[in-house]
């Protein structure tokens, strides 16, 4: 397997790689609660206005307005479906998960890439059609790739601390996916990606000087990532003054802002938004916030980006606690994920940031995106059930159902 190190010595079989099993013997049967509840808010939340945001289109695409939220619905149980299942997973069963997951996602990033076998939608061919759905590869890729580069760093911790033997290795695993996802092309994916790696690689233990290194030469990557790209250049540009062509290339960020101009404080009601009525693009899927803005008002924009916070400070509370060092990367990585993208996504449709392309996990209409992120939640509530001192809030799953706990260490996040 790749970057695993040598093993072997004369006469003496090779013990198995050290992959740390000891956080499988410390499991106390029992995930974080916060956790698992700001995920199912946000799940909520996400089911109730994907109906309201995608009623319009959906009548007069499909002369059904629930066409979208039914859909949305079973993306969602299936999700939580997974989620059930990756959460009572072992340490080691998700490690070699991420080992064969990432190959099996690039082969699949390839796959999309080959004229009529990729679909094509946007400018761009990032999705592959399976009959019943289509699905999206650069979602799931986040997530391996967070598992994987964790893993490679928790079989040999001594990598850290070797530039070209241990972390150029590393990016140039991460430069062969972000070519792909840059030939789609999903620039805001890679960027994701990006984070999630420079995340991983920081809390491993890397010298600040190699970090403030790379960080310098990533500059003027992404830069002439933009400048050769005449659309992103444009979303640019348009990003920096969205009122010079309000008709055209700004049209969907100004609309945006009106959503959230009509909202106010307290909203217009739950379904009772004119923006989504054909005037604001993507209304149900990258832009689902600012329909959010103007129907429920700012309240329910600062509960969102609350429950956003609690899920980073759980993830990033597991990864201080773990003894595991696997655990300690993986949760940080999917950390640096939900935080990433959904700060982006909050951004752009609040003309803070340019324009991605990123979906708001768990509350945006797409299938990929909401089984992945719950594939993501019941990873972080796997890795909860390894911490040494039972500090949290927690529940199992069991023959009967659900069995709460209540935290009985005085121990603090």
């Amino acid at each position: 397997m790749l970057f695993r190190p040598s093993t072997r010595s004369a006469g003496k079989k090779a013990p198995p790689p050290n992959w740390e099993p000891s956080a499988d013997k410390q499991r106390v049967g029992t995930m974080d609660l916060w956790t698992a509840g700001a995920a199912f808010c946000l799940l909520i939340i996400g089911l109730v206005m994907v109906y309201s945001a995608s009623a319009p289109i959906a009548l007069r695409n499909f002369g059904n307005a629930s066409h979208y939220a039914l859909r949305n619905g079973i993306f969602s149980l299936l999700g939580l479906i997974g989620l059930v299942l990756i959460s009572r997973q072992s340490i080691t069963s998700i490690r070699r998960a991420g080992q064969w997951g990432f190959w099996i996602i690039i082969m699949l990033l390839v796959v999309t890439l080959i004229p009529g076998v990729g679909l094509e939608g946007g400018g761009a061919r990032r999705w592959i059609n399976i009959g019943f759905a289509t699905i999206q590869p650069s979602e799931p890729y986040k997530v391996i790739l967070a598992l994987y580069m964790a893993h490679i760093l928790a079989l040999n911790p001594a990598r850290s601390r070797y530039f070209f033997a241990g972390i150029v290795p590393l990016f140039m695993l991460f430069g062969m996916g972000a070519a792909l996802l840059l030939a789609e092309p999903d620039f805001g994916a890679t960027m994701i990606s990006a984070a999630i790696v420079f995340g991983i690689i920081f809390v491993s233990g890397i010298p600040l000087s190699w970090i403030i290194g790379l960080v310098v030469a990533a500059v003027p990557l992404a830069a002439a990532g933009v400048i050769m790209a005449p659309y992103r250049f444009r979303r640019v540009t348009s990003f920096l003054d969205p009122w010079d062509d309000p008709l055209d290339s700004d049209f969907q960020l100004v609309q945006s802002l009106l959503s959230f101009g009509n909202g106010g404080y307290t909203g217009t009601g739950l379904g009772q938004g004119q923006q989504k009525q054909f005037y604001l693009p993507e209304s149900h899927t990258d832009f689902i916030f600012a329909v959010i803005g103007e129907e429920l008002g700012l309240f329910w924009i600062l509960l969102i980006i609350l429950l956003f916070a609690v899920l980073i400070w759980r993830a990033l509370h597991i990864a201080r606690m773990a003894d595991d060092r696997f655990v300690r990367l993986a949760s940080t990585g999917l950390a640096v994920l939900l935080g990433a993208q959904s700060v982006a996504n909050m951004g752009v449709v609040m003309g803070l940031l340019p324009p991605k392309g990123l979906t708001l996990p768990l509350v945006s209409y797409g299938g990929t995106s909401i089984i992945v992120t719950l594939g993501a939640i019941g990873l972080l509530l796997a890795f909860s059930r390894t911490l040494p001192v039972s500090d949290k809030p927690g529940f199992s799953f069991n023959k009967t159902g659900f069995s709460f706990k209540r935290p009985f260490s005085s121990r603090t996040s």
